[in-house]
């Protein structure tokens, strides 16, 4: 689930870059605040959350929004709230929350813990630890930069004519790298172009530096060319992400017989 609210966040944010006004509507509670907090934060942007009374708060955000077509504008509202003021309604701000919904529900209360009476019984009552970009709230984070930058570039791609239709999320090659199958963040199989994003530790860690050096030398004997991007780059302005790959597809057409 918290895949695709990234997914949501980004289209948002790439169909603002292009001049089209979008209010983000938050259909939750403390969850969904805390979500677009932290999107926010990973790509270091400044944005605007509105709440309170939702005729007021879906105005307000809306007249922000087409004044500063890319700022990131969000209105939070309870389901119910939100499903009784769009009863009915065909105007332009109804129209305007549906293309920004995004319903994020708020966790199940945990059950009462009941004493374990083995080590057994104590470790199979321990949660497990979520994947990268789970997004549960009894994580550090909901999720990091480099998963909201993946989402970031692939709607960028996906709403880009040239490049849509191309690109799978992480997808796997037939060749081992590490521990299993060699992992590409964004990947074009017929194009022949794979896309790594980078998040801060990948030039603070030399270990990180020389892993990524080993595996571009891999991806491109498998005859992929490799784009490597920085996730706060991306998080900030996809566009030149999008150039660089027109650029590869432009010289592979260039080079085919």
């Amino acid at each position: 689930m918290s895949d695709e609210i990234l997914r949501r966040f980004a289209r948002d944010q790439w169909v603002r870059m292009h001049g089209t006004p979008r209010v983000t509507v938050l259909a939750g509670a403390e969850r969904a605040r805390q979500m677009w907090r932290q999107w926010l934060a990973v790509g270091s942007l400044h944005g605007e959350l509105f709440a309170g009374r939702l005729d007021e708060a879906v105005r307000e955000a809306t007249a922000r929004a087409t004044a500063e077509p890319r700022l990131p504008v969000a209105v939070l509202a309870a389901p119910g709230e939100l499903a009784a003021w769009r009863r009915g309604r065909r105007d332009r701000l109804a129209a305007m929350v549906d293309e920004g919904l995004v319903e994020i529900a708020e966790p199940a209360p945990a059950a009462p813990a009941a004493a374990a009476s083995t080590p057994a019984a104590a470790a199979a009552a321990t949660p497990a630890r979520s994947p990268r970009g789970a997004g549960t709230p009894s994580d550090a984070a909901m999720f990091d930069a480099r998963s909201a930058a993946e989402a970031q570039m692939f709607e960028a791609l996906e709403a880009t004519p040239a490049t849509a239709g191309r690109f799978e999320l992480n997808g796997y090659l037939s060749v081992h790298f590490g521990g299993g199958a060699a992992e590409v963040d964004l990947l074009a199989r017929r194009d022949g172009i794979a896309i790594e994003i980078d998040g801060y530790h990948h030039f603070t860690d030399l270990d990180a530096y020389r892993r990524d050096r080993k595996k571009d030398l891999l991806l491109q004997l498998q005859g992929l060319i490799v784009i490597r991007l920085h996730a706060q780059d991306v998080m900030r302005d996809p566009r030149p992400g999008v150039t660089a790959v027109c650029q590869v597809l432009a010289y592979r057409k260039e080079r085919r017989p």
